[in-house]
């Protein structure tokens, strides 16, 4: 397709997506608070997913008690998303096992999903399925992990993982 580029820097061939139809402008404070919700996803640290980054991200309002949807929540990040693994229809299943839980996160608590959000998740979707169509045991989570932490490095410092590491070892 003409969207699709392979690029070659310092001799090594990468993959160019280029996809204009996906853009959207993240604020600096939302960028900072998706890296680290990225990383407490992919390392499983949902307390700080859900105590922190689901608030500074807008999901949640800032204000609110999760001691109540924490455990829903959890529940759902762990069956619908990491035990899923990378097969599309296994994910998709296990989605639908938690629709229960899912709805009521949506219809009992003040859940909403910030605008950009949608396009992120679109695009990664997007990506997704295209190396899934190489690589059909391709695991979008367990390849995303490297770069997730090195972003976080860089925005936060080395010392943001050892933080979350002790953060996570509390709850």
């Amino acid at each position: 397709p003409a969207n699709l580029y392979v690029v070659t820097t310092n001799n090594k061939a990468k993959l160019c997506l280029l996809d204009f139809g996906l853009c959207a402008e993240i604020d600096e404070r939302s960028r900072r608070a998706m890296t680290a919700a990225i990383v407490n996803l992919l390392s499983g640290d949902f307390h700080s997913l859900i105590s922190r980054d689901a608030k500074e991200l807008g999901f949640l309002p800032e204000e609110m008690d999760v001691t109540e949807i924490k455990p829903i929540l959890t529940k759902i990040l762990t069956k619908g998303l990491l035990e899923a693994g990378s097969n599309l229809h296994d994910r998709k299943r296990k989605l639908l096992d938690i629709s229960q839980e899912l709805n009521e996160v949506f219809f009992k608590y003040p859940f909403s999903v910030p605008p950009f959000f949608a396009l992120v998740t679109r695009g990664l979707g997007l990506l997704e399925g295209i190396a899934l169509s190489g690589d059909p045991d391709f695991d979008i989570f367990h390849a995303s992990l490297p770069y997730a932490r090195k972003r976080a490095v860089d925005l936060f410092g080395s010392n943001f993982l050892e933080l979350r590491k002790l953060q996570q070892q509390q709850h």
